[in-house]
């Protein structure tokens, strides 16, 4: 099932749909001006850097989270270098959808690339191990999951082998709940016959049709028009994402079902990488650490906020026993981790809570 997920998406966190329907906008290394998480200004400058410039494609927004993470390594790049690196970012899909960066990647032909973490079931099966149905507990053990190192090598080496990209940097975004029209549904027997707008991706419709419901994929394009107009009963995301698509506006029962983590993932062509010469590869390895420090502040209170905002906006936040949510989808959690021979990462990512 996760092998077959050839997906391009548009909406940050969100769902399929077309790349490129707004224009992006292209900044440089030298021109950060992200207001927060900026990179730590005593950076120290990597000696015998020879001169280069990288193309960073990513599909979000520019008021993302993940472009903060961008402005950052852009940044760091840029210090680090002492100015002979820099990064141009395309944002809002300009050059690529997510799918098809990663394919760029492979061939070489785009240098970095953002991209929700569940599009490495493209490449490897196992590679999306981080959307499974409640793998983690906490944004807290999220966070120890990508900087633990028995973890990144775990995935670098899957995704080095079988995509021919390199894995610079993982971000854990925040749990995935439903937000649904009917605000009377308050349980797990409410899901039943539901249906739920949901991205192509397996392991979120596997998780809701154990709910009972009835999960459809749709555009992440045409999300809010689906619930607008009954096509859907409601969608998933989480809260930033919720907030900045203003599906509050269709659906105010945001149910905190927190089905799915969402991590997503920088990466380098692998070919690109390899290309480089040490200085080159320490600046990266540098900047990447140093972005992802950012992105991590910079979001230290970015869900919660989005949460009140939700609020604010008359969203009615709703808590729910999550034991039925997670035995329903035990099985198969379960399942992934036997057929991929993923019990010792499993049990790594457990003891981090």
């Amino acid at each position: 099932m996760a092998a077959a997920m050839a997906v391009s998406l548009t909406a940050c966190g969100g769902g399929t749909g077309s790349a490129g329907g707004t224009e992006g906008t292209k900044s440089s290394g030298q021109e950060a001006e992200t207001d927060s998480g900026q990179v730590s200004a005593d950076a120290a400058v990597v000696d015998g850097v020879e001169e280069l410039t990288l193309t960073l494609s990513h599909h979000c927004s520019e008021d993302d989270s993940n472009h903060v993470y961008a402005e950052a390594f852009a940044e760091a790049v840029n210090k680090l270098s002492g100015g002979k690196m820099t990064v141009d970012i395309y944002a809002n899909g300009q050059l690529f959808g997510q799918a098809d960066a990663l394919s760029a990647l492979s061939q070489g032909t785009l240098d970095i690339a953002l991209s929700d973490t569940a599009l490495f079931a493209n490449y490897d099966p196992s590679g999306a191990l981080f959307d499974m149905p409640y793998l983690v507990d906490s944004r807290e053990q999220a966070i120890k999951m990508v900087r633990d190192e028995d973890v990144l090598s775990f995935i670098r080496g899957k995704m080095a082998e079988k995509g021919g990209f390199h894995v610079l940097s993982i971000q854990p975004l925040y749990f995935r709940s439903s937000l649904v029209k009917n605000k009377d549904i308050n349980s797990f027997d409410g899901f039943k016959g539901l249906i739920m707008r949901t991205p192509e991706a397996p392991h979120t419709i596997a998780a809701f049709e154990a709910f009972g419901a009835n999960p459809t994929v749709i555009p992440s394009g045409e999300a809010y028009t689906a619930v607008q107009t009954g096509v859907a009963d409601g969608l998933e995301g989480h809260p930033e994402y919720v907030y900045l698509q203003k599906f509050y506006e269709v659906a105010q029962n945001y149910v905190q079902t927190k089905h799915v983590f969402t991590f997503t993932a920088y990466s380098m062509s692998q070919k690109v990488y390899d290309g480089l010469s040490d200085a080159q590869k320490q600046v990266i390895d540098e900047a990447s650490v140093l972005a992802q420090d950012a992105f991590l502040e910079y979001t230290s209170t970015l869900f919660e906020d989005s949460m009140k905002k939700l609020e604010e906006e008359g969203v009615q936040i709703t808590e729910v026993d999550l034991a039925p949510f997670k035995e329903s989808t035990a099985s198969y959690l379960q399942n992934f981790i036997t057929d991929n021979n993923l019990q010792e990462v499993f049990d790594k990512i457990q003891s981090l809570k």
